[in-house]
């Protein structure tokens, strides 16, 4: 079950998948299919992967996600005040610690756009000291398979550390109570990023 909710909740294409090098900070493109094998691999720290964010054919995201990153206790802070922020909005975000030196806060949407979800992470995120957002850009360039954030519930190749989530009220989760958290989640219906949704965080 943990397998089909990472595929329903974070995966848009399954022809290639990055994958991180051992000891850098760095990915390949793998041109070969993901498995479910290469996810229960990812999960089980063999390997760690990423995920790409956008369909190629549909040119839509069904996640977006905020990056921090720096010294551990203050991206917790920071983190904690986006998340609440969402949750205040009415969404359900997911919060991780990504393994390194930071944390990932997802949002999972119904497909959309990925120039509306570019205006909605910097909308978001405007004034709230985050480290990055995706989407990074408002259209695909290059090969066509823009942008990727490693999968959660993995181990950072150079850090060695896992990846663990939060449940609803910040509570770190174990690797199986986190399994269990996505399952859940998988479940329940998909935010909507609209216009009206981008512009009710002006002038927070």
């Amino acid at each position: 079950m943990i397998i089909k909710a990472i595929e329903n909740l974070f995966i848009v294409r399954k022809d290639s998948y990055p994958q991180q090098i051992d000891t850098q900070n760095m990915y390949n493109v793998v041109k070969l299919p993901l498995t479910t094998d290469i996810i229960k691999s990812h999960l089980d720290g063999f390997i760690t992967i990423g995920c790409w964010q956008t369909d190629p054919l549909t040119k839509k995201v069904k996640w977006v996600c905020f990056d921090f990153d720096g010294i551990v206790e203050e991206e917790f802070e920071k983190a904690k005040k986006l998340f609440y922020k969402l949750k205040g909005k009415g969404f359900n975000p997911l919060m991780e610690f990504s393994g390194r030196r930071g944390y990932h806060i997802w949002l999972f949407v119904e497909p959309v756009d990925m120039s509306i979800a570019r205006q909605f992470v910097l909308e978001v995120s405007k004034d709230e000291n985050v480290s990055d957002v995706y989407p990074k850009s408002d259209k695909l360039n290059g090969e066509g398979y823009g942008f990727q954030v490693k999968l959660p519930l993995g181990i950072h190749r150079v850090f060695m550390q896992r990846s663990f989530l939060f449940d609803e009220n910040l509570k770190p989760l174990s690797q199986k109570e986190g399994e269990e958290f996505l399952i859940e989640l998988n479940i329940k219906t998909r935010d909507k990023i609209i216009i009206t949704n981008i512009k009710s965080f002006v002038g927070d």
